[in-house]
């Protein structure tokens, strides 16, 4: 049996733990540098400084699929771990829901707006290299890549609408 050490405070066994290993699910094991990893660590911090809870929910969800992502088998050999395709039609409503919103058209596409506005623009150029990065490299099956495709977009669209919120008009 796997040793823990309750003193990290990481749920991941001693010996994974020192393979560079994290369980962030029972039963799973990820690399702390894995790309999808430093991604969904610039999304964590955007939900914690985001002034709307429509932004911190989408943020959630995003994160949550990119943990997905992270946990699959490196070969794409289990059927079962693929990816769902209707996350794709989700992120792209969810887009298109965003831009519509007059009052985040009205920002400049200038990062710095504000701290969490800036930290999505930059969590959409980190979105960007990883998917352009992950396609030349061929880990990603057709699904989960059309996703990561799609993710700067939306990041983006969070971005000036987290901006709105947190700068009504006057």
């Amino acid at each position: 049996m796997p040793s823990h050490s309750p003193e990290s405070g990481s749920l991941a066994p001693k010996n994974q733990r020192q393979q560079g290993l994290s369980g962030l699910t029972p039963g799973t094991q990820v690399r702390p540098d894995d790309p999808l990893m430093e991604l969904n660590v610039w999304l964590g911090l955007a939900r914690a400084c985001a002034h709307s809870a429509r932004v911190q929910m989408i943020l959630l969800a995003l994160q949550t699929d990119l943990q997905r992502m992270a946990q699959r088998p490196p070969d794409h050999s289990d059927a079962s771990s693929a990816f769902p395709a209707e996350r794709i039609g989700w992120l792209d409503e969810t887009w298109e829901a965003l831009e519509r919103d007059p009052r985040a058209q009205s920002f400049s596409e200038l990062p710095g707006d504000t701290v969490s506005g800036a930290i999505l623009d930059l969590a959409s150029v980190v979105a960007r290299r990883l998917g352009n990065r992950l396609r030349e490299e061929g880990q990603m099956d057709p699904i989960a890549q059309g996703y990561l495709d799609r993710l700067p977009g939306l990041l983006f669209a969070l971005a000036r609408h987290e901006e709105a919120q947190a700068n009504p008009p006057r």
